[in-house]
């Protein structure tokens, strides 16, 4: 794995994409195709009593930190435990935007639009935040250069590697579904302590950016399929 496809060594630059923003606001025509956007995923998540609080832009492309290798994270910003499922609602979320993706491929001037549906009451940990829906930031971006440590995340990339491939190759529905479960837990404890450029987060980008984290997704959807079915 390339970790330059995580995040460049050394990303800085003293402006917002001027791509997307303007003056540090997000340039109008933007805001409305992802509004657009947001709107067009809900429908499809198709999940009863799903209550939307609001939709948030955040990581690389909220900050100072972009590259040619930076989404756009489009967040839905939920209320989970007004859902209810036979499954955890996390891995149910996680499931539904993989196939959205596989199916689609939405760019905002040559930048893929990355979604994801967020808990509220666990907010991502990002430098910058900035409201779709109320049009204003929620947290302000530093212009300061990120220190993190490459070795580090490395070596914890490989580590999660061997622990995905294990637990794939078993086969067992459970076993995959921890160690997704673990990875998540991993990458909460590492925000919570280092922020955004803490190693848990970046190893967790890194596993996501070379398609470890659909792969197993994608094996749990199917693994819970043939649990339900008879053969």
């Amino acid at each position: 794995m390339n970790l330059e496809e995580l995040i460049d060594p050394n990303p800085h630059h003293h402006e917002l994409n001027p791509v997307l923003w303007d003056n540090n606001r997000l340039r109008p025509e933007v805001r409305v195709k992802l509004l657009e956007i947001a709107r067009h995923f809900a429908l499809y998540l198709n999940v009863p009593r799903l209550y939307l609080k609001d939709v948030t832009l955040s990581g690389s492309s909220a900050g100072y930190n972009y590259s040619e290798y930076s989404d756009i994270d489009l967040h839905l910003i939920a209320d989970f435990s007004s859902v209810h499922c036979d499954r955890e609602v996390e891995e149910l979320f996680d499931t539904k935007r993989l196939l959205y993706k596989r199916d689609r491929n939405i760019e905002i001037s040559g930048i893929p639009v990355e979604l994801y549906v967020e808990d509220s009451r666990r907010p991502a940990v990002s430098q910058g935040v900035y409201s779709i829906i109320q049009g204003q930031w929620l947290s302000m971006p530093s212009a300061k250069q990120p220190q993190w440590d490459e070795h580090e995340v490395k070596h914890m990339v490989s580590v999660w590697h061997k622990i995905f491939k294990r637990a794939m190759h078993t086969g067992d529905l459970q076993t995959c579904r921890k160690a997704v479960q673990l990875l998540r837990t991993y990458r909460r404890h590492s925000l919570r302590v280092g922020g955004e450029f803490a190693t848990g987060n970046l190893v967790y980008k890194s596993l996501r950016n070379d398609d470890t984290v659909e792969a197993i997704t994608l094996l749990i959807d199917r693994l819970h399929d043939q649990q339900l079915s008879i053969g």
